[in-house]
């Protein structure tokens, strides 16, 4: 592996080995998750030299990332598990991944404000200007709207076009796009989208409301 595939598995890793013990210890005996993360990261290695170059940090990330989780799904379709069931179990994996990853940014915003809707547009502006987000790995738009809200537009995200290209968009609405439903509502904000790229859309349109 490369430096930063190194990175991914060192940060990672040690949360995604605990998210599978916990939402597959009913599903598979506790040898066969140890061994299904070991052939995720196995597969990851392999494949990740495939994946198309990209533009900006952020956008590689978020493709290998994707890729990881394809690898997740991958494997659990291995156990003759069936695809929506997968799915649904790569969703809830993701989920405690996704959640331990934004837990230490969100609690730094609130150097900047109490209100949860201001900490959310601290957030998604530094997401947007910097890092994972920022042109031309993504498209983004910030669009202008009252003080008790924050919206923007996204039409272009390498994670819905990987997912795509290996015809598994349903996998990426499940276990990426849907996820940001729980994450509003941990933020303390209620988001509203009805158009995502991964659902066939030319845009996601995002909306946090206070």
């Amino acid at each position: 592996m490369k430096i930063l595939d190194k990175l991914i598995f060192l940060l990672i890793n040690k949360t995604a080995k605990r998210a599978m013990i916990s939402v597959l210890s009913e599903q598979l005996p506790q040898n066969s998750i140890y061994e299904l993360n070991t052939n995720i990261w196995k597969n990851y290695g392999i494949r990740v030299t495939d994946l198309e170059k990209q533009n900006t940090f952020g956008s590689k990330v978020m493709v290998k990332l994707s890729l990881l989780t394809l690898m997740i799904f991958e494997q659990l379709v291995n156990q003759k598990l069936p695809d929506h069931k997968a799915i649904q179990l790569t969703a809830k994996i993701n989920w405690i991944i996704y959640e331990k990853l934004t837990n230490r940014f969100w609690g730094f915003t609130r150097v900047f404000s109490k209100r949860p809707i201001k900490r959310v547009g601290k957030a998604m502006n530094f997401f947007i200007k910097y890092f994972p987000y920022r042109r031309p790995g993504y498209e983004m738009e910030i669009l202008k709207t009252e003080n008790t809200e924050y919206a923007f537009n996204v039409y272009k995200c390498p994670a819905a076009e990987f997912f795509n290209k290996h015809d598994r968009s349903d996998l990426c609405v499940a276990s990426w796009c849907d996820l940001d439903y729980p994450l509003a509502k941990k933020w303390e904000v209620t988001l509203e989208r009805d158009k995502t790229i991964a659902r066939g859309n030319s845009l996601c349109n995002f909306r946090f409301l206070e």
